[in-house]
Protein backbone atom coordinates (compact mmCIF):
# COMPACT_ATOMS: atom_id res chain seq x y z
CA UNK A 1 0.00 0.00 0.00
CA UNK A 2 0.77 3.56 -0.68
CA UNK A 3 1.39 6.07 2.17
CA UNK A 4 -1.71 7.76 3.29
CA UNK A 5 -2.00 11.20 3.03
CA UNK A 6 -5.04 13.27 4.98
CA UNK A 7 -8.40 14.17 2.53
CA UNK A 8 -7.95 17.89 2.56
CA UNK A 9 -9.59 20.36 -0.23
CA UNK A 10 -5.92 21.96 -0.52
CA UNK A 11 -5.35 17.90 -1.82
CA UNK A 12 -8.41 16.63 -3.60
CA UNK A 13 -9.93 19.90 -4.32
CA UNK A 14 -11.80 18.60 -7.93
CA UNK A 15 -10.87 15.02 -8.27
CA UNK A 16 -13.43 12.09 -8.14
CA UNK A 17 -13.15 8.74 -6.34
CA UNK A 18 -14.85 5.53 -6.65
CA UNK A 19 -14.21 1.88 -5.08
CA UNK A 20 -12.32 -0.02 -8.02
CA UNK A 21 -14.64 -2.99 -8.49
CA UNK A 22 -12.25 -5.26 -7.30
CA UNK A 23 -10.21 -6.47 -4.40
CA UNK A 24 -7.09 -6.76 -5.71
CA UNK A 25 -5.80 -4.17 -2.93
CA UNK A 26 -6.63 -6.78 -0.34
CA UNK A 27 -4.96 -9.72 -1.77
CA UNK A 28 -1.81 -8.99 0.67
CA UNK A 29 -4.40 -8.56 4.00
CA UNK A 30 -4.05 -12.20 6.08
CA UNK A 31 -6.20 -10.52 8.54
CA UNK A 32 -8.44 -7.58 9.52
CA UNK A 33 -9.81 -5.80 12.57
CA UNK A 34 -13.37 -6.15 13.59
CA UNK A 35 -16.09 -3.61 14.59
CA UNK A 36 -18.57 -4.41 16.99
CA UNK A 37 -21.87 -4.09 14.30
CA UNK A 38 -20.56 -6.75 12.37
CA UNK A 39 -19.44 -9.24 14.99
CA UNK A 40 -22.32 -12.06 13.72
CA UNK A 41 -21.56 -11.78 10.28
CA UNK A 42 -17.96 -12.09 10.37
CA UNK A 43 -18.40 -14.93 12.61
CA UNK A 44 -21.05 -17.07 10.13
CA UNK A 45 -18.51 -16.78 7.17
CA UNK A 46 -15.13 -16.42 8.63
CA UNK A 47 -12.50 -17.47 11.48
CA UNK A 48 -11.89 -15.00 14.34
CA UNK A 49 -8.82 -14.74 16.50
CA UNK A 50 -7.80 -12.47 18.93
CA UNK A 51 -4.50 -10.69 18.13
CA UNK A 52 -2.23 -8.15 20.64
CA UNK A 53 -1.23 -4.86 18.66
CA UNK A 54 0.62 -1.72 20.27
CA UNK A 55 -0.47 -3.36 23.40
CA UNK A 56 -4.14 -3.54 22.39
CA UNK A 57 -6.43 -6.68 22.43
CA UNK A 58 -8.41 -7.12 19.27
CA UNK A 59 -10.53 -9.35 17.06
CA UNK A 60 -9.30 -9.90 13.62
CA UNK A 61 -11.27 -12.07 11.12
CA UNK A 62 -8.64 -14.69 9.85
CA UNK A 63 -8.07 -14.17 5.82
CA UNK A 64 -5.07 -16.38 5.32
CA UNK A 65 -2.75 -18.14 7.88
CA UNK A 66 0.22 -17.04 5.70
CA UNK A 67 1.43 -13.39 5.84
CA UNK A 68 0.63 -11.32 3.02
CA UNK A 69 -1.71 -13.66 1.36
CA UNK A 70 -5.54 -13.58 1.39
CA UNK A 71 -7.37 -16.82 0.34
CA UNK A 72 -10.02 -14.80 -0.64
CA UNK A 73 -9.27 -12.46 -3.50
CA UNK A 74 -9.64 -14.58 -6.52
CA UNK A 75 -7.16 -13.94 -8.98
CA UNK A 76 -8.93 -11.33 -10.93
CA UNK A 77 -9.44 -9.43 -7.73
CA UNK A 78 -12.60 -10.75 -7.02
CA UNK A 79 -14.02 -12.04 -3.57
CA UNK A 80 -14.69 -15.59 -2.92
CA UNK A 81 -15.73 -15.40 0.39
CA UNK A 82 -19.33 -14.83 1.61
CA UNK A 83 -18.52 -11.49 3.52
CA UNK A 84 -16.11 -8.85 3.04
CA UNK A 85 -15.41 -7.14 6.81
CA UNK A 86 -15.97 -3.49 6.85
CA UNK A 87 -12.80 -2.17 6.98
CA UNK A 88 -12.05 -3.73 3.34
CA UNK A 89 -15.07 -1.97 2.21
CA UNK A 90 -14.09 1.42 3.04
CA UNK A 91 -11.65 1.19 -0.04
CA UNK A 92 -10.10 3.48 -0.36
CA UNK A 93 -10.74 5.40 2.67
CA UNK A 94 -9.16 4.72 6.11
CA UNK A 95 -9.16 6.97 9.68
CA UNK A 96 -5.60 7.30 10.56
CA UNK A 97 -3.95 9.64 13.41
CA UNK A 98 -2.75 12.99 12.70
CA UNK A 99 0.27 14.01 12.90
CA UNK A 100 0.33 15.53 16.71
CA UNK A 101 -1.30 12.06 17.43
CA UNK A 102 -4.04 13.66 18.60
CA UNK A 103 -7.50 12.80 16.79
CA UNK A 104 -8.04 10.74 13.83
CA UNK A 105 -8.11 12.04 10.34
CA UNK A 106 -9.65 10.57 6.92
CA UNK A 107 -7.12 9.18 4.84
CA UNK A 108 -6.01 7.66 1.12
CA UNK A 109 -3.67 7.06 -1.27
CA UNK A 110 -2.28 10.40 -3.21
CA UNK A 111 -2.48 7.91 -6.60
CA UNK A 112 -4.08 4.93 -7.79
CA UNK A 113 -7.16 3.01 -9.38
CA UNK A 114 -9.88 4.95 -7.41
CA UNK A 115 -8.91 8.26 -8.77
CA UNK A 116 -10.83 8.98 -11.47
CA UNK A 117 -13.12 11.25 -14.29
CA UNK A 118 -15.75 13.41 -13.52
CA UNK A 119 -17.82 11.17 -15.28
CA UNK A 120 -17.18 7.60 -13.76
CA UNK A 121 -17.21 8.67 -10.27
CA UNK A 122 -17.76 10.98 -6.87
CA UNK A 123 -16.34 14.42 -6.12
CA UNK A 124 -14.46 14.71 -3.28
CA UNK A 125 -15.62 18.13 -2.20
CA UNK A 126 -18.03 20.69 -3.53
CA UNK A 127 -16.75 23.96 -4.65
CA UNK A 128 -17.45 25.33 -1.47
CA UNK A 129 -15.09 23.44 0.26
CA UNK A 130 -16.98 20.96 2.51
CA UNK A 131 -16.99 17.27 2.15
CA UNK A 132 -19.24 15.94 -0.73
CA UNK A 133 -22.53 14.01 0.77
CA UNK A 134 -20.49 10.71 -0.54
CA UNK A 135 -17.53 11.39 1.12
CA UNK A 136 -19.63 12.77 4.34
CA UNK A 137 -21.07 9.24 4.06
CA UNK A 138 -17.67 7.46 3.71
CA UNK A 139 -16.22 9.70 6.95
CA UNK A 140 -19.70 8.23 9.02
CA UNK A 141 -19.26 4.58 8.34
CA UNK A 142 -15.65 5.32 9.30
CA UNK A 143 -16.48 6.69 12.81
CA UNK A 144 -19.03 4.41 13.33
CA UNK A 145 -16.60 1.25 12.49
CA UNK A 146 -13.49 2.80 14.70
CA UNK A 147 -16.37 3.20 17.76
CA UNK A 148 -16.85 -0.12 16.97
CA UNK A 149 -13.72 -1.24 17.13
CA UNK A 150 -13.03 0.27 20.28
CA UNK A 151 -15.92 -1.88 21.94
CA UNK A 152 -14.31 -4.38 20.52
CA UNK A 153 -10.97 -3.98 22.10
CA UNK A 154 -12.65 -2.94 24.96
CA UNK A 155 -14.48 -6.67 25.30
CA UNK A 156 -11.39 -8.39 24.18
CA UNK A 157 -9.16 -6.72 26.97
CA UNK A 158 -11.68 -7.95 29.49
CA UNK A 159 -11.32 -11.61 28.23
CA UNK A 160 -7.76 -11.36 28.38
CA UNK A 161 -7.69 -9.70 32.20
CA UNK A 162 -9.84 -12.73 33.05
CA UNK A 163 -7.52 -15.26 31.40
CA UNK A 164 -9.77 -16.86 29.09
CA UNK A 165 -7.56 -16.25 26.46
CA UNK A 166 -4.70 -18.96 25.13
CA UNK A 167 -2.28 -18.93 22.56
CA UNK A 168 -3.67 -20.93 19.21
CA UNK A 169 -1.89 -23.58 17.89
CA UNK A 170 -2.16 -23.46 14.36
CA UNK A 171 -0.23 -24.94 11.41
CA UNK A 172 -0.19 -23.28 7.79
CA UNK A 173 0.94 -25.29 4.97
CA UNK A 174 2.80 -24.20 2.13
CA UNK A 175 4.55 -25.42 -1.12
CA UNK A 176 4.18 -29.00 1.16
CA UNK A 177 5.53 -27.62 4.05
CA UNK A 178 3.84 -26.96 7.81
CA UNK A 179 4.96 -24.05 9.92
CA UNK A 180 3.61 -23.07 12.91
CA UNK A 181 1.26 -19.90 12.75
CA UNK A 182 2.49 -17.01 15.85
CA UNK A 183 0.99 -14.16 17.39
CA UNK A 184 -2.99 -15.68 17.20
CA UNK A 185 -5.23 -15.94 20.24
CA UNK A 186 -8.50 -17.76 20.73
CA UNK A 187 -10.87 -18.13 23.94
CA UNK A 188 -10.16 -21.39 26.27
CA UNK A 189 -13.87 -22.49 26.52
CA UNK A 190 -13.12 -24.59 29.33
CA UNK A 191 -11.62 -21.29 31.48
CA UNK A 192 -14.50 -19.86 30.28
CA UNK A 193 -16.74 -21.86 31.79
CA UNK A 194 -15.08 -21.85 35.31
CA UNK A 195 -14.96 -18.58 35.77
CA UNK A 196 -17.07 -17.02 38.74
CA UNK A 197 -20.52 -15.49 38.80
CA UNK A 198 -19.04 -12.37 39.91
CA UNK A 199 -15.87 -12.24 36.88
CA UNK A 200 -19.26 -13.49 34.24
CA UNK A 201 -20.76 -10.42 35.23
CA UNK A 202 -17.39 -8.24 35.10
CA UNK A 203 -17.26 -9.67 31.60
CA UNK A 204 -20.98 -9.06 30.48
CA UNK A 205 -20.33 -5.29 31.65
CA UNK A 206 -17.67 -4.74 29.10
CA UNK A 207 -18.73 -6.42 26.06
CA UNK A 208 -16.54 -9.74 26.47
CA UNK A 209 -19.33 -12.53 26.55
CA UNK A 210 -20.93 -12.07 23.35
CA UNK A 211 -17.16 -11.65 21.74
CA UNK A 212 -16.33 -14.67 23.57
CA UNK A 213 -19.11 -16.79 22.05
CA UNK A 214 -18.29 -15.64 18.68
CA UNK A 215 -14.95 -16.27 18.60
CA UNK A 216 -15.55 -19.93 19.50
CA UNK A 217 -18.19 -20.23 16.95
CA UNK A 218 -16.00 -18.93 14.37
CA UNK A 219 -13.56 -21.85 14.67
CA UNK A 220 -16.10 -24.05 12.49
CA UNK A 221 -15.38 -21.45 9.33
CA UNK A 222 -11.87 -22.81 8.75
CA UNK A 223 -13.32 -25.05 6.44
CA UNK A 224 -14.30 -21.91 4.30
CA UNK A 225 -10.77 -21.19 3.89
CA UNK A 226 -9.77 -24.72 2.55
CA UNK A 227 -12.63 -24.17 0.26
CA UNK A 228 -10.97 -20.77 -0.86
CA UNK A 229 -7.63 -22.60 -1.94
CA UNK A 230 -9.38 -25.35 -4.28
CA UNK A 231 -11.62 -22.18 -5.83
CA UNK A 232 -8.43 -20.55 -6.29
CA UNK A 233 -6.50 -23.21 -8.00
CA UNK A 234 -9.73 -23.94 -9.98
CA UNK A 235 -9.81 -20.46 -11.15
CA UNK A 236 -6.17 -20.24 -12.25
CA UNK A 237 -6.31 -23.57 -13.75
CA UNK A 238 -9.01 -22.30 -15.65
CA UNK A 239 -6.97 -19.34 -17.05
CA UNK A 240 -4.74 -21.64 -18.20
Amino acid sequence: MQALIAVSPEAFAGQFWKHPGHYQYAVTTSFVPLSAAELRKAAAHLPLAFVQIAGEWQLVAILSLLENTNLLVGPQGQWLGGYVPAALRAYPFRLVRDEQQQGLVLATEATGAHLVPASEGQPFFEQNGLPSAELQRVMNFLIELENGRVQITRAANALAAAGVLTPWELVASHNGQDQKVAGLFHVNDAALAALKPDQLVRLQAEGGLPVAYAQLFSEEQFSRLQQAIQTQEALRSAQG
